[in-house]
């Protein structure tokens, strides 16, 4: 499973009957803005952003990069910025040919480095059991000893076996279908039991497979991704 989509944001003149242009010809100023808008502290990424003239057509205009905010860095011509105070937000805005862009939020991430499985890798649910142990996983970041991660979040994805569609389920999530995610408390850990459960009324598969994952800003896997969880059903 892969994480990271973009969103468009978009600055234009409106003028009566379309698109009016700056003294530079700017008509649109388009930031490409990664969804969710996040960044960890002390993580540098790089906006991007392009002019366009009333046409539609892509200027040679450079475009200008403002933070609004001290809780994050940005170069103005480069568009590097960084995060510096974990846990609250900075606002940015881009500048082209005279245009300004709409205001953009990044949530500014506290750091994470490793993804811990915690519970048993392997367990088993008996006939008269209904739902499995919790499947613990937790987020830390590097130290003497190593520090739980706060607000980050983990997502928990049950694998095997394969369904033609999430309806045909023999078993599921305790949240009620095959995937689920969950913020990290300041333990790190997701706030709620992340468990699976047969689905009643259908037969149980002989095992059932879950993964946990957890990425960084930009769409790469923190170390740790990937962690397994079995749990194989002893059939009646």
């Amino acid at each position: 499973m892969t994480r990271g989509s973009v969103t468009l944001v978009l600055g234009a003149l409106l003028g009566c009957s379309g698109p009016t242009a700056t003294e530079a010809g700017v008509a649109t100023v388009i930031l490409l803005t990664p969804a969710p808008a996040e960044v960890e502290a002390g993580q540098t990424i790089t906006l991007r952003g392009v002019a366009l003239g009333p046409g539609g057509d892509t200027l040679a205009i450079p475009v200008y990069w403002i933070a609004l905010d001290t809780t994050i860095v940005v170069d103005s011509v480069t568009g590097a910025l960084t995060g510096r105070n974990a846990g609250t937000v900075g606002k940015v805005i881009a500048l082209a040919g005279g245009l300004y862009s709409p205001i953009v939020t990044y949530s500014v991430l506290f750091p994470a480095d490793t993804l811990v499985r915690v519970g048993a890798a392997t367990s088993t649910m008996v006939a008269a059991d209904t739902i499995s142990i919790d499947l613990q996983a937790r987020l830390d970041v590097r130290g003497v000893p190593p520090q739980p991660v706060l607000g980050r979040r983990l997502i928990y994805q049950l694998v095997e076996p394969a369904f033609a569609s999430p309806e045909d389920r023999t078993v599921e999530l305790s949240g009620g279908g095959l995937t689920q995610s969950a913020m990290t408390t300041p333990f790190g850990m997701a706030p709620v039991p992340i468990r699976v459960r047969p689905v009643v009324g259908r037969t149980r598969p002989a095992s059932a497979v879950v993964t946990v994952s957890a990425w960084r800003p930009g769409g790469n896997p923190i170390p740790g991704t990937g962690h397994r969880f079995t749990i194989h059903f002893v059939q009646p």
